[in-house]
């Protein structure tokens, strides 16, 4: 059994490999703990590769109180190398927790299962931790994927 106490549904690992085979796949998945806290499960999974409407998905999700629930989220990131050195493509793990606007309750699950549901998933390129909605810019996740070598 995890640290956490949770298991990860074999959704969230079905639907990642969908992800990871690319061919119109997803574009996105986002997690969540199930409402009785027992497992991680599938929350969303969408195609549309526009960054910042995933993002807003993303910070919107609520809790039944109200307060912002955390997310795990896996992005494929796509982006062309300076220089005409060719498209690449790294897929992240995004964990969001917002600190300013999250119980800490919900807080500490979330953090203590990040890493249940990280090693499920094998294939995952670059980790990105967000603490509030100002830390999911494309810019510095595109920044991190790239090395700082991708343009949009």
């Amino acid at each position: 059994m995890p640290v956490s106490g949770l298991s990860v549904n074999p959704d969230c690992v079905s639907k990642f490999n969908d992800l990871k085979l690319g061919r119109g796949g997803p574009k996105y998945i986002i997690y969540k703990i199930s409402d009785d806290q027992k497992e991680i499960v599938v929350d969303e999974v969408g195609s549309e590769s526009d960054y910042d409407a995933f993002r807003e998905k993303l910070i919107a999700k609520k809790e039944a109180n109200g307060k912002d629930r955390p997310s795990y989220a896996i992005y494929d990131v796509e982006f062309e190398l300076e220089g005409g050195e060719g498209k690449r493509s790294k897929i992240a793990f995004i964990t969001y927790i917002n600190q300013d606007n999250t119980g800490v309750k919900s807080r500490m699950v979330y953090a203590s299962s990040r890493e249940t549901l990280k090693n499920a998933l094998n294939g995952i390129a670059m980790n990105w931790q967000a603490n509030d909605p100002g830390e999911l810019e494309w810019a510095d996740l595109l920044k991190e994927a790239s090395k700082g070598k991708g343009t949009v």
